[in-house]
């Protein structure tokens, strides 16, 4: 990534940000490194937009949040909003994904088998539309080792610990680099200790509270 995009990457990433964008470590994707060489260029502006929209669509990203995303790039270039071509291939792009069958869209962390933080989100949303938010709670376990491929076996080892503590249904998830987490009604920590530091913590009232929690791990 040359200079001028990684400056770019960085404004936009910060003005998404501000205006809602609520978890930061998903906020990245070569998609997006697309639409801000067709925006310098002047061209090929269709084509990176669907593929941002794909890309948008395929993290659990919602197609309004993915929006406002775009248009805090259009900001930097001083336009309040996005060109209506850039909106409707944006659409496109993440209506193909979006609607695409279930088993074509990965919600499996690759390297633990844990599932994804798109996951985490749906599944926090179907709680509190239940109205069940009150009795769960996430069980988190960060990984401390600085070593990279250390933190990769101990992350491996957090993933096995946290399988065999809640083997009953609960979601099991890859929060972001050196954590995973549980989103459980019945808390246990003891045995999770020799994997890292372990915290439990109680989900807010609100939805949109929770994520904002999401991305303080993300």
């Amino acid at each position: 990534m040359d200079d001028d995009t990684q400056d770019l990457c960085t404004l936009w990433r910060e003005g998404s940000l501000a205006t809602g964008w609520a978890m930061p470590g998903d906020w990245w994707t070569p998609a997006v490194e697309q639409v801000i060489k067709a925006v310098n260029r002047g061209h090929g502006l269709t084509r990176a937009c669907m593929a941002l929209g794909d890309a948008r669509a395929r993290a659990g990203v919602g197609v309004a949040e993915g929006m406002t995303d775009l248009a805090a790039l259009f900001r930097l270039f001083g336009s309040a909003n996005p060109p209506l071509t850039a909106l409707r291939a944006f659409a496109s792009g993440w209506a193909e994904a979006g609607f695409a069958p279930i088993g074509e869209l990965r919600c499996e962390d690759p390297l633990t088998g844990l599932v994804s933080v798109a996951y985490l989100r749906t599944r926090l949303a179907e709680i509190y539309r239940e109205g069940t938010a009150p009795r769960h709670c996430l069980v988190v376990v960060t990984v401390t080792v600085p070593d990279v491929w250390e933190r990769v076996a101990a992350l491996l080892h957090a993933a096995a610990l946290l399988r065999e503590v809640f083997p009953l249904g609960d979601t099991l998830v890859r929060l972001g680099h050196g954590r995973a987490a549980a989103l459980t009604t019945r808390p246990r920590s003891k045995r999770l200790r020799d994997a890292g530091v372990v915290e439990v913590v109680a989900l807010p009232d609100r939805y949109r509270d929770a994520l904002a929690t999401l991305s303080l791990w993300t």
